[in-house]
C-alpha cells in the first residue's frame, strides 16, 4: 500500500475541485489523521494546551522536556508534577493552571474518553470547551489528530488563514466549502505550505 493510498479518494476529490489543491498535493507529502485510541486522548489535548501561543518547533522542544520529566502523558501524572518544575520547561502559569485543570476533568469524568469516539463534532466541541484553558481550535484539531476525522475546519487557525489568502486573497469559510467532506485534508496541504513559509504559530485557546 503506497503511503497515499488511504486518502486516494479524498485527493481525487480535493484535486478535482481545486487547482490551488492539485498543485498542493503534487508537492506535499501525504496527510496523517490516524486516529489514537481513547486512552491517549489526554495526550494530545495536554500537548494541543502545552503547545499555544508558540511555532510548532518550540511546542514540540517543550512537549519532549514534558515527556522527560513526568513519563506517559497522564492526568495523574500531570497533577503529580511540580508547578515550578513545569515552569522551568517553559509552561506559563496559565498553562500550568489549564493542564491541571484538564486533567481533573479526565479523572472526575467531565470528560469521559470513550464518549468522544463516536459522538457527533459539536458534542466534542461542546465538551472539551467547557474545560478551561480550551477552545475551539483546540476542539478541531482534536478531532483531525486525536479522533482522525476528515471533515474538520479550523476557521481560527492562523497558518490555514495565512495560507488561504496567499492563494484565494481571502480566508473566508466559504472557500473551505468546496473541500467538503475533505477539508481536514485540504487544511493537511495549506499547513505544509504554510509551514513551508515560516514556522506556524499555534492559537491560543478561546
Amino acid at each position: 500500500m503506497t503511503p497515499q493510498a488511504p486518502y486516494a479518494e479524498a485527493l481525487t476529490h480535493l484535486g478535482d475541485r481545486c487547482e490551488v489543491m492539485a498543485g498542493l498535493i503534487g508537492i506535499h507529502r501525504p496527510p496523517g489523521f490516524a486516529p489514537v485510541e481513547p486512552e491517549k486522548y489526554f495526550d494530545v489535548l495536554v500537548c494541543s494546551i502545552v503547545g499555544q501561543q508558540l511555532s510548532v518547533r518550540a511546542a514540540d522542544t517543550i512537549e519532549a522536556r514534558l515527556r522527560a520529566l513526568v513519563g506517559p502523558l497522564t492526568p495523574e501524572r500531570i497533577l503529580d508534577a511540580r508547578e515550578e518544575d513545569l515552569r522551568a520547561l517553559g509552561f506559563s502559569r496559565s498553562k500550568v493552571a489549564y493542564s491541571h485543570g484538564l486533567a481533573e476533568a479526565f479523572l472526575n469524568n467531565t470528560i469521559t474518553p470513550h464518549l468522544l469516539t463516536d459522538a457527533p463534532d459539536e458534542t466534542v466541541v461542546s465538551t472539551l470547551t467547557a474545560v478551561k484553558g480550551i477552545g475551539p481550535w483546540t476542539a478541531e484539531m482534536f478531532m483531525m489528530f486525536g479522533l482522525g476525522r476528515l471533515d474538520v475546519w479550523s476557521q481560527g487557525d492562523l497558518g490555514l488563514r495565512r495560507s488561504m489568502e496567499h492563494f484565494f486573497g481571502e480566508a473566508t469559510p466559504a472557500i473551505a466549502e468546496r473541500w467538503r467532506p475533505y477539508r481536514s485534508v485540504a487544511a493537511w496541504y495549506l499547513w505544509e505550505h504554510s509551514d513551508q513559509l515560516q514556522g506556524r504559530i499555534i492559537p491560543p485557546a478561546d
